[in-house]
Protein backbone atom coordinates (compact mmCIF):
# COMPACT_ATOMS: atom_id res chain seq x y z
CA UNK A 1 0.00 0.00 0.00
CA UNK A 2 2.76 2.48 0.96
CA UNK A 3 4.73 1.72 -2.20
CA UNK A 4 1.69 2.40 -4.37
CA UNK A 5 0.99 5.69 -2.57
CA UNK A 6 4.50 6.93 -3.35
CA UNK A 7 3.66 6.91 -7.06
CA UNK A 8 -0.14 7.19 -7.27
CA UNK A 9 -0.87 9.15 -4.04
CA UNK A 10 -3.58 6.62 -3.13
CA UNK A 11 -3.83 2.88 -2.73
CA UNK A 12 -7.02 0.81 -2.74
CA UNK A 13 -5.21 -2.08 -1.08
CA UNK A 14 -3.83 0.29 1.54
CA UNK A 15 -7.33 1.63 2.25
CA UNK A 16 -8.68 -1.90 2.66
CA UNK A 17 -5.82 -2.77 5.01
CA UNK A 18 -6.48 0.38 7.05
CA UNK A 19 -10.16 -0.54 7.36
CA UNK A 20 -9.42 -4.13 8.39
CA UNK A 21 -7.03 -2.83 11.03
CA UNK A 22 -9.78 -0.57 12.40
CA UNK A 23 -12.20 -3.52 12.26
CA UNK A 24 -10.12 -5.12 15.03
CA UNK A 25 -10.65 -2.09 17.26
CA UNK A 26 -12.67 -1.60 20.42
CA UNK A 27 -15.97 -3.40 21.06
CA UNK A 28 -17.49 -0.94 23.53
CA UNK A 29 -19.32 1.89 21.78
CA UNK A 30 -18.84 0.37 18.33
CA UNK A 31 -20.70 -2.13 16.18
CA UNK A 32 -19.52 -4.40 13.39
CA UNK A 33 -22.03 -5.10 10.64
CA UNK A 34 -21.83 -7.56 7.76
CA UNK A 35 -24.55 -6.85 5.21
CA UNK A 36 -25.24 -8.92 2.13
CA UNK A 37 -26.37 -7.00 -0.95
CA UNK A 38 -27.36 -8.46 -4.36
CA UNK A 39 -23.95 -7.65 -5.85
CA UNK A 40 -21.72 -7.17 -2.82
CA UNK A 41 -21.07 -7.90 0.82
CA UNK A 42 -20.61 -4.74 2.90
CA UNK A 43 -18.49 -4.63 6.05
CA UNK A 44 -19.11 -1.69 8.40
CA UNK A 45 -17.44 -0.62 11.63
CA UNK A 46 -19.57 2.12 13.16
CA UNK A 47 -19.11 4.31 16.21
CA UNK A 48 -22.28 4.38 18.34
CA UNK A 49 -20.95 6.63 21.10
CA UNK A 50 -19.66 10.11 20.08
CA UNK A 51 -18.59 10.81 23.67
CA UNK A 52 -15.64 8.45 23.12
CA UNK A 53 -14.21 11.25 20.96
CA UNK A 54 -15.74 14.40 22.43
CA UNK A 55 -15.36 13.73 26.17
CA UNK A 56 -11.59 14.30 26.28
CA UNK A 57 -11.88 17.40 24.10
CA UNK A 58 -14.54 18.87 26.40
CA UNK A 59 -12.68 17.95 29.59
CA UNK A 60 -9.44 19.53 28.33
CA UNK A 61 -11.13 22.81 27.42
CA UNK A 62 -11.53 25.72 29.84
CA UNK A 63 -15.11 26.14 28.65
CA UNK A 64 -17.23 24.70 25.85
CA UNK A 65 -20.32 26.07 24.14
CA UNK A 66 -22.43 23.78 21.97
CA UNK A 67 -25.00 25.79 20.02
CA UNK A 68 -27.58 25.03 17.35
CA UNK A 69 -31.15 25.85 16.41
CA UNK A 70 -32.19 22.21 16.80
CA UNK A 71 -30.47 20.82 19.91
CA UNK A 72 -33.72 19.26 21.10
CA UNK A 73 -33.89 18.02 23.78
CA UNK A 74 -30.71 19.54 25.23
CA UNK A 75 -30.40 16.77 27.84
CA UNK A 76 -29.93 14.20 25.08
CA UNK A 77 -26.98 16.07 23.58
CA UNK A 78 -25.44 16.58 27.02
CA UNK A 79 -25.58 12.82 27.57
CA UNK A 80 -24.44 11.77 24.10
CA UNK A 81 -21.46 14.15 24.00
CA UNK A 82 -20.26 13.26 27.50
CA UNK A 83 -20.81 16.55 29.32
CA UNK A 84 -20.71 16.58 33.13
CA UNK A 85 -23.80 16.89 35.35
CA UNK A 86 -23.04 20.55 36.14
CA UNK A 87 -23.39 21.52 32.47
CA UNK A 88 -25.76 24.46 31.97
CA UNK A 89 -28.61 23.89 29.51
CA UNK A 90 -30.25 26.98 28.01
CA UNK A 91 -32.99 27.49 25.44
CA UNK A 92 -33.68 30.91 23.94
CA UNK A 93 -36.66 32.28 22.08
CA UNK A 94 -36.39 33.08 18.39
CA UNK A 95 -35.47 36.74 17.75
CA UNK A 96 -37.88 36.84 14.80
CA UNK A 97 -41.38 38.35 15.26
CA UNK A 98 -43.99 35.80 16.37
CA UNK A 99 -46.62 37.50 14.21
CA UNK A 100 -44.63 36.58 11.08
CA UNK A 101 -45.17 32.84 11.41
CA UNK A 102 -48.01 30.37 11.76
CA UNK A 103 -47.10 26.94 13.14
CA UNK A 104 -49.76 24.26 12.99
CA UNK A 105 -50.13 20.51 13.43
CA UNK A 106 -52.68 18.84 11.16
CA UNK A 107 -53.49 15.49 12.85
CA UNK A 108 -55.33 13.93 9.92
CA UNK A 109 -52.79 11.53 8.38
CA UNK A 110 -49.75 9.45 9.27
CA UNK A 111 -46.79 7.94 7.44
CA UNK A 112 -46.45 5.26 10.10
CA UNK A 113 -45.42 2.06 8.34
CA UNK A 114 -48.53 0.08 9.32
CA UNK A 115 -50.80 2.83 7.95
CA UNK A 116 -49.18 3.29 4.54
CA UNK A 117 -51.63 2.59 1.73
CA UNK A 118 -53.10 4.26 -1.34
CA UNK A 119 -55.93 5.84 0.64
CA UNK A 120 -53.40 7.45 3.00
CA UNK A 121 -51.28 8.72 0.10
CA UNK A 122 -54.35 10.23 -1.57
CA UNK A 123 -55.33 11.97 1.66
CA UNK A 124 -51.84 13.41 2.16
CA UNK A 125 -51.81 14.61 -1.46
CA UNK A 126 -55.20 16.31 -1.02
CA UNK A 127 -54.20 18.14 2.15
CA UNK A 128 -50.84 19.24 0.72
CA UNK A 129 -52.38 20.46 -2.54
CA UNK A 130 -55.05 22.42 -0.66
CA UNK A 131 -52.36 24.07 1.46
CA UNK A 132 -50.00 25.05 -1.37
CA UNK A 133 -52.87 26.21 -3.58
CA UNK A 134 -53.94 28.53 -0.74
CA UNK A 135 -50.38 29.84 -0.25
CA UNK A 136 -49.48 33.01 -2.20
CA UNK A 137 -45.96 32.10 -3.28
CA UNK A 138 -43.50 29.23 -3.11
CA UNK A 139 -43.89 26.18 -0.88
CA UNK A 140 -41.70 23.21 0.04
CA UNK A 141 -42.89 19.75 1.03
CA UNK A 142 -40.53 17.53 3.05
CA UNK A 143 -41.09 13.76 3.13
CA UNK A 144 -39.44 11.00 5.21
CA UNK A 145 -38.21 9.18 2.08
CA UNK A 146 -38.15 9.27 -1.71
CA UNK A 147 -40.55 6.33 -1.76
CA UNK A 148 -43.17 8.26 0.22
CA UNK A 149 -42.51 11.42 -1.77
CA UNK A 150 -43.10 9.62 -5.07
CA UNK A 151 -46.12 7.70 -3.75
CA UNK A 152 -47.83 10.95 -2.72
CA UNK A 153 -46.64 12.93 -5.74
CA UNK A 154 -48.45 10.50 -8.05
CA UNK A 155 -51.73 11.96 -6.75
CA UNK A 156 -50.44 15.42 -5.76
CA UNK A 157 -49.55 16.55 -9.29
CA UNK A 158 -53.15 16.01 -10.39
CA UNK A 159 -54.43 18.35 -7.66
CA UNK A 160 -51.73 21.02 -7.41
CA UNK A 161 -52.29 24.12 -9.54
CA UNK A 162 -48.65 25.22 -9.37
CA UNK A 163 -45.40 24.21 -11.06
CA UNK A 164 -43.64 21.44 -9.15
CA UNK A 165 -39.94 20.63 -8.72
CA UNK A 166 -38.55 17.32 -7.45
CA UNK A 167 -35.35 16.90 -5.48
CA UNK A 168 -33.20 14.30 -7.22
CA UNK A 169 -30.86 12.09 -5.13
CA UNK A 170 -27.12 12.81 -5.28
CA UNK A 171 -27.38 16.11 -7.13
CA UNK A 172 -24.07 17.79 -7.88
CA UNK A 173 -23.51 21.26 -6.43
CA UNK A 174 -24.14 23.06 -9.73
CA UNK A 175 -27.24 20.97 -10.48
CA UNK A 176 -28.64 21.77 -7.07
CA UNK A 177 -27.93 25.46 -7.59
CA UNK A 178 -29.66 25.45 -11.00
CA UNK A 179 -32.74 23.72 -9.60
CA UNK A 180 -33.04 26.25 -6.77
CA UNK A 181 -32.59 29.20 -9.14
CA UNK A 182 -35.45 27.93 -11.31
CA UNK A 183 -37.57 27.42 -8.20
CA UNK A 184 -36.80 30.94 -6.96
CA UNK A 185 -37.87 32.41 -10.31
CA UNK A 186 -41.45 31.42 -9.43
CA UNK A 187 -41.42 33.65 -6.35
CA UNK A 188 -44.45 35.67 -7.49
CA UNK A 189 -46.58 33.05 -9.27
CA UNK A 190 -45.66 30.26 -6.86
CA UNK A 191 -44.13 26.79 -7.23
CA UNK A 192 -43.73 23.72 -5.05
CA UNK A 193 -40.48 21.92 -4.21
CA UNK A 194 -40.91 18.29 -3.12
CA UNK A 195 -37.92 17.18 -1.04
CA UNK A 196 -36.77 14.53 1.42
CA UNK A 197 -36.05 15.58 5.00
CA UNK A 198 -32.79 13.61 5.12
CA UNK A 199 -31.74 14.84 1.67
CA UNK A 200 -29.56 17.80 0.73
CA UNK A 201 -32.42 20.31 1.00
CA UNK A 202 -33.61 19.33 4.49
CA UNK A 203 -31.01 21.47 6.23
CA UNK A 204 -28.84 22.69 3.38
CA UNK A 205 -30.88 25.44 1.71
CA UNK A 206 -31.32 29.06 2.67
CA UNK A 207 -34.08 30.89 0.79
CA UNK A 208 -34.90 34.13 2.64
CA UNK A 209 -37.95 35.83 1.20
CA UNK A 210 -38.68 32.89 -1.13
CA UNK A 211 -40.54 30.25 0.89
CA UNK A 212 -44.00 31.15 2.15
CA UNK A 213 -44.92 27.68 3.36
CA UNK A 214 -43.22 24.48 4.50
CA UNK A 215 -45.12 21.25 5.06
CA UNK A 216 -43.31 18.48 6.95
CA UNK A 217 -45.07 15.23 6.07
CA UNK A 218 -44.64 12.47 8.62
CA UNK A 219 -41.63 12.04 10.90
CA UNK A 220 -38.33 11.15 9.15
CA UNK A 221 -37.40 8.27 11.43
CA UNK A 222 -34.39 6.17 10.52
CA UNK A 223 -35.00 2.88 8.76
CA UNK A 224 -34.88 0.18 11.49
CA UNK A 225 -31.80 -1.54 10.07
CA UNK A 226 -29.00 -3.31 11.94
CA UNK A 227 -27.17 -0.09 12.81
CA UNK A 228 -30.33 1.59 14.11
CA UNK A 229 -31.14 -1.44 16.28
CA UNK A 230 -27.58 -1.51 17.62
CA UNK A 231 -27.84 2.20 18.45
CA UNK A 232 -31.13 1.71 20.28
CA UNK A 233 -29.73 -1.24 22.28
CA UNK A 234 -26.56 0.68 23.19
CA UNK A 235 -28.37 3.83 24.36
CA UNK A 236 -30.83 1.68 26.28
CA UNK A 237 -27.96 -0.01 28.09
CA UNK A 238 -26.11 3.26 28.80
CA UNK A 239 -28.94 5.73 29.45
CA UNK A 240 -32.14 3.69 29.64
CA UNK A 241 -33.46 5.79 26.73
CA UNK A 242 -32.70 3.70 23.66
CA UNK A 243 -35.79 4.45 21.61
CA UNK A 244 -35.75 8.16 22.46
CA UNK A 245 -32.03 8.82 21.90
CA UNK A 246 -31.46 6.35 19.08
CA UNK A 247 -34.68 6.67 17.11
CA UNK A 248 -37.45 9.13 18.03
CA UNK A 249 -35.57 12.32 18.89
CA UNK A 250 -33.12 12.24 15.93
CA UNK A 251 -36.08 11.84 13.57
CA UNK A 252 -37.95 14.69 15.24
CA UNK A 253 -34.91 16.95 14.92
CA UNK A 254 -34.88 16.37 11.17
CA UNK A 255 -38.48 17.60 11.14
CA UNK A 256 -37.44 20.79 12.94
CA UNK A 257 -34.53 21.30 10.55
CA UNK A 258 -36.86 21.03 7.57
CA UNK A 259 -39.38 23.37 9.20
CA UNK A 260 -36.59 25.89 9.76
CA UNK A 261 -36.22 26.44 6.00
CA UNK A 262 -39.29 28.72 6.04
CA UNK A 263 -38.39 31.66 8.30
CA UNK A 264 -34.81 32.76 7.60
CA UNK A 265 -34.90 36.45 8.52
CA UNK A 266 -36.83 38.93 10.66
CA UNK A 267 -38.84 40.06 7.63
CA UNK A 268 -39.88 36.62 6.36
CA UNK A 269 -43.52 35.61 6.79
CA UNK A 270 -44.66 32.05 6.40
CA UNK A 271 -46.65 29.01 7.45
CA UNK A 272 -45.14 25.81 8.84
CA UNK A 273 -47.33 22.70 8.84
CA UNK A 274 -46.51 19.44 10.62
CA UNK A 275 -48.69 16.84 8.91
CA UNK A 276 -48.93 13.69 11.02
CA UNK A 277 -51.03 12.52 13.97
CA UNK A 278 -47.89 11.57 15.90
CA UNK A 279 -46.84 15.20 16.38
CA UNK A 280 -49.69 15.38 18.91
CA UNK A 281 -48.29 12.48 20.92
CA UNK A 282 -46.70 13.66 24.22
CA UNK A 283 -43.40 11.97 23.26
CA UNK A 284 -42.99 14.36 20.31
CA UNK A 285 -45.11 17.36 21.30
CA UNK A 286 -42.94 18.06 24.36
CA UNK A 287 -39.92 18.46 22.06
CA UNK A 288 -41.25 21.48 20.18
CA UNK A 289 -39.38 24.71 21.07
CA UNK A 290 -41.08 26.60 23.90
CA UNK A 291 -41.75 29.71 21.81
CA UNK A 292 -43.18 27.97 18.74
CA UNK A 293 -46.78 28.74 19.78
CA UNK A 294 -47.99 25.76 17.80
CA UNK A 295 -51.67 25.10 17.09
CA UNK A 296 -53.37 21.75 16.59
CA UNK A 297 -56.16 22.12 14.06
CA UNK A 298 -58.15 20.37 11.36
CA UNK A 299 -59.39 23.75 10.13
CA UNK A 300 -56.00 24.44 8.60
CA UNK A 301 -57.15 26.18 5.41
CA UNK A 302 -58.98 28.89 7.36
CA UNK A 303 -55.94 29.40 9.60
CA UNK A 304 -53.68 29.76 6.55
CA UNK A 305 -56.06 32.04 4.69
CA UNK A 306 -56.49 34.30 7.74
CA UNK A 307 -52.72 34.45 8.27
CA UNK A 308 -51.91 35.56 4.73
CA UNK A 309 -54.79 38.05 4.69
CA UNK A 310 -53.04 40.02 7.45
CA UNK A 311 -50.48 42.55 6.32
Amino acid sequence: GDAVRETKKQSSIGSVAKFLNAWQGSDEGFVRIIEKKPKAIILSYRCLDPSLVTRDIVNNAHSTIIMSGTLTPTLMYKDLLGFEENTVEKSYKSPFPVKNRLNIIVPETSTKYSLRNEKQFRRIAKICSDIVNETPGNSALFFPSYYLRDSVNHFFTKLCRKTTFLEIPNLKKEEKKDLLEKFKSYKNSGAVLLCVASGSFGEGIDLPGILKCVVVIGIPLQKPDLEAKALIDYYDMKFGKGWDYGYRFPGFNKSLQSAGRCIRSSTDRGVIVFLDQRYCWPTYFKCFPIDLDIKITKNYLKEIKDFFSKK
